[in-house]
């Protein structure tokens, strides 16, 4: 067995790490129990007053070390990819051949001068509905940025700082801050309860785990970001993972990755595409009478 930590220079992300595995509550502890000497001497040796909580010069020295509570954002997809996206639709592929058919017979039949018109119409009204599709996806997507981005200002937690209780925004949270949490209360990073308290948390963002799940300090003392607080008294916990180091945080990269799409952003995407299949229809029929009237008028 190794010996506890007894000083701050022998904290390390890999330390912190070996005590936030998912789904290992149980190995989670023993680790902390045995590797690090308990939740007192993790304290002391990341050099937290418990009591008190960081000073200011301790955050700025966390945040240099271990670094802040941030998520990585998702991508932002460009103009020109969606403007791809929106060509491959089978209903505007099926316009685009037709285009090219209509296009080749009309200037064989009728010349260069005229039979061009009537495929180069469809042309247009596909260039027109793919541009349409493409600038209401990327206005879809800015505005989705803007509100997570706004959502993410007006949040607000508390933290124990210098003696006494701060609402600060969940970003400027870092390892050692202590937080202080009560029913209705999100979490917002991986933490150690500590004191007498029990709370009852619920995990179903994270783990799917429906039940609300019984946490105090001699039992499940380890508390994740995005779950619930659901019933109990005021708790205080220990930060221990922020960013992507906490489970949230490892979740969202892997999400981030995968691109995946909101329910809401289904929706509108579904919508968007039923719009754009009406008015490809709608524009290659007025198109196409246009170029008719303009070919029997020459």
């Amino acid at each position: 067995m190794k010996s506890a930590v007894t000083s701050t220079s022998d904290i390390t992300q890999s330390s912190l790490d070996s005590i936030n595995v998912e789904q290992s509550k149980n190995e989670n502890k023993t680790n902390l129990e045995k590797e690090l000497g308990g939740l007192e001497n993790l304290a002391a040796s990341l050099g937290v007053d418990l009591a008190v909580g960081l000073s200011v010069v301790q955050v700025g020295a966390m945040r240099a070390r271990f670094g802040d509570n941030s998520f990585p954002e998702t991508p932002m997809e460009s103009y020109l990819s969606m403007l791809l996206g929106a060509l491959s639709d089978p209903v505007l592929l099926i316009l685009i051949a037709a285009a090219a058919v209509s296009f080749a017979v009309g200037i064989y039949q009728h010349g260069a001068e005229e039979g061009w018109v009537e495929g180069g119409a469809i042309f247009i009204a596909v260039f027109l509905v793919s541009n349409i599709a493409a600038a209401n996806d990327y206005s879809k997507q800015l505005q989705f940025q803007e509100l997570e981005n706004t959502s993410s200002k007006d949040e607000r937690c508390s933290a124990l700082r210098d003696g006494a209780i701060e609402l600060i925004n969940p970003k400027d949270l870092v390892v050692g801050d202590v937080l202080v949490m009560q029913a209705g209360d999100q979490v917002p990073a991986d933490c150690i309860i500590f004191g007498n308290n029990t709370v009852l948390a619920n995990e179903a963002s994270l783990t799917g785990e429906p039940e609300d799940l019984k946490k105090s300090q001699r039992g499940d003392c380890f508390l994740l970001s995005s779950s619930l607080l659901t019933e109990g008294e005021e708790v205080r916990a220990l930060v221990i993972g922020i960013g992507s180091h906490s489970q949230w945080g490892k979740i969202k990269e892997n999400l981030v990755v995968e691109a995946v799409n909101t329910p809401l952003q289904d929706k509108l995407e579904d919508m968007t595409k039923s719009v754009s299949k009406l008015a490809a229809f709608v524009l290659y029929a007025f198109t196409s009478f246009t170029a008719n009237i303009c070919t029997n008028a020459c």
